[in-house]
């Protein structure tokens, strides 16, 4: 089962209704609705993340679901060039987001990254980050980031240090979601947050 999929920009004056519609589609495929709410919430955080480090993009996203396994896929085109990176990684007086500290701000830089190296050089299919170490594997022919592979890769020192280093206890995707993964696929930077579902 597949939901609509919705359109929108850093512009996007209707992008907040969004989340409210894979709500919508979670009670459609069975979930309860506290279940449901969390795939709102992790839409919500997914277009946050999208429009907090990307200045100018234009991106759709929607969710498919198979025995109660849903995934939250959004790709994105930024309108960016490499020259402007220095300038998106830093904010007047301080670090946005996409530059923080730990597992985020690495997850940031690298969809940044990734954005601008499809802009310079949009035939390069294969995307690399030395910085997201061991969360990097082939998927159909894709480089892939997974979330959970990483955290999996790492000691429990590390982890530990990852997890604290820029409030990421406080992401809703690393506390709710099964895993989120990263990759570039037809010159879109596409970011999947998987959730299974006990059923109801």
């Amino acid at each position: 089962m597949v939901s609509d999929k919705y359109k929108f920009n850093e512009k996007s004056a209707d992008a907040g209704a969004i989340p409210l519609k894979m709500e919508e589609f979670g009670v459609f495929a069975g979930l309860s609705q506290a279940n449901s709410r969390i795939l709102s919430l992790l839409t919500e955080e997914m277009i946050g993340m999208a429009r907090s480090i990307i200045p100018e993009f234009s991106a759709e996203i929607q969710s498919q679901n198979e025995k109660n396994c849903f995934e939250i896929i959004m790709s994105l085109n930024a309108l960016i060039k490499s020259g402007e990176r220095d300038k998106l990684l830093k904010v007047s007086g301080g670090e946005n987001a996409a530059a923080g500290k730990g597992l985020l701000g690495k997850i940031g830089e690298t969809f940044i990254n990734w954005a601008i190296e499809q802009n310079d050089n949009p035939s390069v299919p294969m995307m690399t980050s030395p910085e997201l170490g061991m969360g990097m594997g082939i998927v159909n022919g894709y480089e892939e980031w997974s979330m959970k592979t990483y955290l999996d890769s790492m000691s429990k020192d590390d982890k530990s240090e990852n997890l604290h280093d820029d409030g990421l206890e406080r992401s809703i995707i690393m506390n709710l979601a099964d895993d989120c993964k990263m990759s570039v696929k037809s010159g879109s930077v596409v970011m999947t947050v998987t959730k299974e579902f006990n059923k109801d």
